[in-house]
């Protein structure tokens, strides 16, 4: 038995291997990783604001990504309007006019002439030829622009929309991301309320 003891003595200690306790921070973290939000896909660019139906407040790009902080320390405005809101208004912002055809604000090919001849007016209500309404939503996207209430879009990243789904029938926000019609009118239905 002195012998056993002796031995154990002899022996190197023992590398501690137990893992390094983590930060509050690293916890939190390690927890949110564990809950599947990140491998998910998550959309973590969504909020939701009280009263309002407003729920994505980012760029086309930035709502693929999931990226928590799109704007920086920009104030984001997401107040947007609704077409029918811009079809009942009497009011609309300075430089837009009903009469004013989507064709002058919308580049439209020849497979696409009867929008470019219709008034902005008018296809602020649904269009027996627009399928999927992506010509109103969009006049409703560039008023909202016009009127300042969604300051995260611009009236370029409207027209790069409309140009590349008329040319290819899809638009893409982001690399390996395809919106058809119906997913152009989703996201954008997201900025109004």
């Amino acid at each position: 038995m002195a012998n056993q003891k002796q031995d154990e003595g002899n022996q190197p200690e023992r590398a501690d291997t137990s893992p390094p306790s983590l930060s509050p921070k690293g916890a939190s973290r390690r927890r949110f990783a564990q809950s599947g939000a990140a491998v998910t896909g998550v959309l973590l660019t969504i909020a939701s604001r009280p009263g309002m139906a407003c729920e994505i407040c980012t760029t086309p790009s930035g709502y693929c990504s999931s990226n928590l902080s799109p704007h920086g320390t920009k104030t984001v405005v997401c107040a947007g309007r609704s077409p029918g809101y811009w079809k009942n208004c009497s009011t609309w912002p300075s430089g837009c006019h009903t009469t004013t055809t989507f064709g002058s604000v919308f580049s439209c090919d020849t497979a696409h002439k009867t929008y470019k001849t219709c008034t902005m007016g008018t296809i602020v209500s649904p269009q027996s030829w627009d399928t999927y309404n992506v010509g109103m939503h969009l006049t409703g996207a560039y008023l909202n622009v016009k009127a300042g209430i969604t300051s995260y879009l611009t009236v370029a990243m409207l027209q790069s929309m409309w140009t590349e789904y008329q040319s290819k029938g899809y638009y893409t926000p982001t690399y390996g991301k395809k919106w058809y019609g119906s997913d152009i009118v989703a996201y954008l239905q997201g900025t109004m309320y």
